[in-house]
């Protein structure tokens, strides 16, 4: 009886892995996780078009400061490509926990110098 019923639990749990393949097979696939992948895609997709939009206004007005936004905007988007692949490889290694916080300070990094302005040295006459 109660290898019976081993059995039939073992078979559910074979079955939740079908649904989560890069989970635990033993957890289930919540909503919650649903909405957080869902949340997680949509940010992706805004991060890649504002990258697009950055380079555009560059080639148009050929401010430099634009390049700093796109690079910051574009190591956004290599933040959470790694970060899901940390999510779907097996790998609980510290090197992608160092990865992530270099990519964090260049994101840091080329907003400052992006919304630094240059001043010129204009001397006002009285």
């Amino acid at each position: 009886m109660f290898n019976s019923q081993l059995s039939f639990l073992s078979k559910i749990s074979l079955q939740l892995d079908y649904f989560n393949p890069f989970d635990d097979p033993i957890d289930i696939v919540t909503q919650d996780d649903l909405v957080a992948g869902s949340v997680t895609v949509a940010i992706a997709c805004f991060s890649i078009l504002l990258t697009i939009m950055a380079i555009s206004a560059y080639k148009k007005t050929r401010m430099s400061q634009l390049k700093f936004i796109a690079v910051a905007f574009s190591l956004f988007t290599i933040y959470l490509g790694i970060e899901a692949l940390q999510e779907l490889l097996p790998f609980d290694d510290d090197s992608f926990d160092l990865v992530l916080s270099v990519i964090m300070l260049g994101i840091l990094i080329s907003f400052f110098f992006g919304i630094m302005r240059k001043k010129k040295n204009h001397l006002e006459k009285p």
